[in-house]
């Protein structure tokens, strides 16, 4: 039995160490492999004739696919993000785990009226506002394209700010939702290094590599960060959850996998 994680490009992605071990240790019979598809118009078929019944699909393809399932979760549909899709007999289910991987990254936070300044506009951003919406943080969002920032802030509330109306010394949690940083353009940030400051939590959806160039220069001034691997395992764990019906002690495994994927 295959499964996919589905996106462009896959490089970076450890997607496929990361189920390939929980499958042998839950004994499933099963292989998750990279699938780039060849564009958005061949996503359903690749799913359906392969088949895959599960499939984790990464950027840039999160906001289009919920169009391409019969039935979603709440939170799908709260977010317009689908990251997760079973094949139930040909019927194809979306799924949002990005949310839960959020809520746990973030679970020692305290999110209620702190600042909280978002980067980028995408998939994985409507998720973190989702969150931060949830749990009464104030959302200020910063992107290049500002149209598709106002957007979101439209849907879920916030404001829109450029980097020349905002100080560093208002903002109290910095999290990153875009692919800079990511392998192998790992010497770019999505923040400037003279806007960190030592009071600052800094976490960065990025999971490769786990310390990525905005996470370094957080931690030189003093900061507090958070890697995107808690997010990346946790929703990862969420999704095979999902697609066999199952509970997963998600701490202990989340611990277990991080010390598989650091090696």
């Amino acid at each position: 039995m295959h499964n996919a994680v589905i996106g462009f490009p896959l490089t970076h992605s450890l997607s496929p160490i990361l189920h390939n071990e929980m499958y042998k240790r839950l004994g499933i019979d099963a292989e998750l492999v990279r699938d780039e598809c060849g564009g958005i118009s061949q996503i359903t078929k690749h799913i359906l004739n392969v088949p895959y019944e599960l499939s984790a699909i990464t950027m840039p393809y999160k906001e289009i696919c919920i169009n391409l399932v019969e039935k979603f979760d709440e939170v799908a549909g709260r977010t317009r993000s689908v990251n997760t899709i079973i094949n139930r007999n040909g019927k194809l289910f979306g799924y949002n785990t990005d949310v839960y991987g959020i809520e746990y990254a973030l679970r020692n936070i305290e999110l209620k009226n702190k600042n909280v300044l978002v980067i980028g506009a995408g998939g994985v951003a409507r998720s973190v506002v989702y969150v931060l919406q949830q749990q009464q943080g104030n959302v200020l969002m910063v992107n290049r394209t500002k149209e598709k920032a106002e957007g979101l802030v439209k849907s879920f509330g916030g404001r829109s700010v450029t980097w020349e109306e905002i100080k560093p010394e208002d903002i109290d949690v910095i999290i990153n939702t875009t692919p800079i940083g990511i392998y192998p353009s790992v010497d770019q940030s999505s923040v400037p290094e003279s806007f960190l400051q030592s009071h600052h939590i800094v976490f960065d959806i990025v999971y490769n590599p786990i310390e990525t160039k905005l996470l370094k220069d957080a931690g030189l001034v003093g900061a507090q960060t958070i890697s995107g691997l808690d997010m990346f395992v946790a929703q990862g764990l969420r999704q095979i959850e999902l697609w066999k019906d199952m509970k997963i002690d998600i701490a202990k495994y989340t611990e277990e996998m991080k010390k598989i994927i650091i090696l």
